[in-house]
């Protein structure tokens, strides 16, 4: 057989090697792309979440300020469910030094022992999440201290419901993935067109 009969399909077959290759770096850089938004979804989420307990936890802070007689202790968990009470996706609980719970919203939060037995002794608090109950919690807890003689400080948790959060991320990672695997197909789809036209690329005339 002549060297020649050959010659269209080996310059086929490179031109698919060269569209597969193509392919996969494309494909790469959108998966790395679709990976990198969301991360940086997700950091956001957890940026404005962190500053809306800071706002919650400060409030919680100049509350306590206050108490400075035993009928004002008497009557903190009154208050706190005023202040805080009308929060629908707020939980909050506060214990004193042997965990004995001095007020508690959202007891369905279950805020794990790693918030309650750990606060920081000052913000900016650090974020924990959970999940409890297909629902998904984001929170942070401090150290507060009464103005009032010989009372023991407090730890003050909080934590925000963020299952609207994860349903939104999960819903888009869903359409991410199904438009990187689209433009990757279509890219080869086009990669091989276009190849396969070029001088040598395996179309005769």
């Amino acid at each position: 057989m002549p060297p020649t009969a050959a010659n269209p399909q080996s310059a086929s077959a490179r031109a698919t090697r060269r569209a597969l290759l193509l392919t996969l770096i494309a494909g790469l850089a959108l998966a790395l792309l679709a990976a990198v938004s969301l991360l940086a979804l997700r950091m956001h989420f957890e940026s404005r979440d962190r500053a809306a307990l800071h706002v919650q936890l400060e409030r919680a802070r100049h509350l306590l300020s206050g108490i400075d007689t035993t009928g004002a202790l008497y009557e903190l968990p009154a208050r706190l469910g005023q202040t805080f009470g009308n929060e629908p996706r707020l939980a909050v609980r506060v214990q004193g030094p042997l965990g004995q719970p001095l007020y508690e919203q959202a007891a369905a939060a279950a805020m794990p022992p790693a918030l309650l037995e750990h606060p920081a002794s000052a913000p900016p608090a650090p974020l924990l999440v959970w999940h409890e109950d297909r629902h998904f919690w984001r929170g942070s807890s401090l150290v507060m201290r009464l103005p009032l003689d010989g009372a023991a400080p407090l730890t003050v948790a909080m934590a925000l419901d963020a299952g609207r959060d994860e349903a939104f991320l999960r819903r888009f990672t869903v359409v991410l993935a199904a438009y990187v695997l689209a433009a990757t197909l279509a890219f080869a789809l086009i990669a091989r067109w276009l190849l396969g036209r070029a001088p040598g690329g395996g179309v005769s005339g």
